[in-house]
């Protein structure tokens, strides 16, 4: 019996417990840094006063849409002796020892793979599989100096806990988050008391899944099992066990994508417009009659109890924030013409899908 790709990986199993708190290269990632790296180079004071300067400067294309940055999300340090400096924006090459460009999303993720306590063989298949799934630019050489180095594994260490992952839509890795929102809301002491009279059954299963990202052709999607308030939630359809959902959504999964990873509570007046205007055609009946997504009530059951309603409040957005950025048009030229054109309120402009290799890869780093 085997685990469906994507259910067991070595890049979820390389990073830390929850699902971090700040978008990677932020000034609210900084700030944390800035922090974190003065109490590192402190404790280390004594074996940091004779070495090396050292400056990193990290660039990532593709940054998230809900920060409205209009172009890649650039940071850098420098470490110098036992003072350090951590700035927004990008240096020149002749300004910095090390400098790496490359997709945000993979960025985030790599910065996500703990050293510490991580098996290295299982921590080492993780970056291997991002080294090969984008495009880098690495110029420049790390530090030769001993102690400069281990505080530099720390500081990514340390970091990796608050970093935000950013996984492809819909995938087992992306459902690791909404099990994170969802089962830590469920136990948390303010809901677990309202929950436990409750069962119900969730269900979205999204079918004509990209092959970069489904590559044994399953559906995507997630299910949710509430049992008298115990939560349960998978990755993929329902399974059989389970039917039927009291409630469903199923659908095609293309035209979702972009309404689907929003942060609604960053969306100009404007991206509200967009979206509007993407819905009303995207989701539209065909010749036929038939619309791309359909909801239902398999089971005929009640409405979903308003006290797990609470523990979904959050999810959309938080799942929003944690989604990479790249399209199934990207990579697949054979789609209704509805759902081919990035919206602005989905990703800038800007965005350069050369820094994926998903033509050659799938996500988990297989040729195809």
């Amino acid at each position: 019996m085997t685990i469906p790709q994507g259910h067991l990986t070595s890049l979820l199993a390389s990073m830390p417990e929850g699902i971090g708190e700040h978008t990677f290269g932020t000034e609210s990632w900084l700030k944390e840094g800035g922090e974190v790296l003065s109490r590192l180079v402190l404790a280390r004071q004594a074996q940091l006063e004779n070495a090396p300067s050292f400056t990193c400067c990290m660039v990532g294309h593709n940054p998230p849409a809900y920060l409205h940055l209009g172009a890649p999300i650039a940071w850098s340090f420098t470490v110098d002796g036992t003072k350090i400096y951590m700035r927004t924006g990008e240096l020149p090459i002749d300004e910095c020892d090390v400098k790496i460009v490359a997709d945000h999303s993979i960025l985030s993720n790599y910065a996500r793979i703990l050293r510490r306590g991580t098996n290295p063989a299982v921590a080492n298949h993780a970056r291997e599989r991002l080294l090969r799934i984008g495009r880098w630019d690495i110029q420049g050489q790390w530090a030769e100096h001993s102690s400069l180095q281990t505080l530099l594994t720390e500081f990514h260490d340390e970091m990796a806990p608050i970093t935000m992952p950013r996984f492809t839509f819909m995938t087992p890795e992306w459902v690791s988050v909404a099990r994170y929102v969802l089962t830590s809301r469920s136990i948390s002491e303010k809901y677990r008391d309202a929950l436990k009279p409750h069962s119900f059954t969730f269900s979205e299963e999204f079918t004509h899944t990209p092959k970069y990202a489904f590559p044994d052709g399953a559906h995507g999607g997630f299910w949710v099992r509430c049992d008298n308030g115990l939560l349960t939630v998978g990755a993929g359809p329902l399974p059989k066990e389970h039917e039927p959902a009291d409630m469903l959504t199923k659908g095609m999964y293309t035209p979702v994508v972009p309404v689907g990873r929003t942060v609604n509570a960053a969306l100009t007046e404007e991206d509200k417009q967009a979206q509007v205007e993407y819905s009303r055609t995207a989701f539209a009946r065909d010749a036929d009659g038939n619309t791309p997504v359909n909801q239902s009530s398999p089971s005929n059951g009640d409405p979903m109890p308003p006290d797990l309603g609470r523990i979904f409040l959050p999810l959309h957005d938080e799942l929003s924030k944690r989604t990479s950025s790249e399209l199934p048009s990207d990579f697949d030229t054979e789609l209704d013409e509805r759902w081919t054109q990035p919206q602005i309120f989905d990703r800038d402009p800007s965005f350069d899908k050369s820094w994926l290799r998903y033509d050659e890869f799938d996500i988990y780093g297989n040729p195809r």
